[in-house]
């Protein structure tokens, strides 16, 4: 069976910098995650595989719709059950120097 890749009408910022050795870290404020990688690239993979299995796993507990509702983001049409994967579109920002130690999520 394929994979259905379906689309989340969100409005997502996460904020990055660049740390002290040299990784890349990315904050989202709004869902209180917090992202480190090598290279900018592998920093956009990781959001995007962390942002599918984070709506997969709501998906599976019967959570994502109030999920969704609490965020004021929406589905586009409905979501099927198994071998979906999600995109949820999102901006980047960087992160200004004096921001980076306030905005890291622990």
């Amino acid at each position: 069976m394929a994979t259905v890749v379906h689309i989340i009408n969100a409005n997502l910022t996460w904020k990055y910098t660049r740390a002290r050795g040299g990784n890349y870290v990315a904050v989202c404020d709004a869902l209180k995650l917090t992202l480190q990688a090598k290279t900018f690239s592998e920093l956009m993979e990781d959001i995007n595989f962390t942002l599918d299995a984070l709506l997969k796993d709501l998906l599976s507990s019967n959570e994502l719709d109030s999920f969704l509702r609490e965020r004021g983001w929406s589905a586009a049409g409905n979501i099927p059950q198994r071998n979906v994967r999600f995109d949820v579109p999102f901006a980047v920002m960087a992160m200004r120097a004096h921001d980076q130690q306030r905005d890291v999520h622990q």
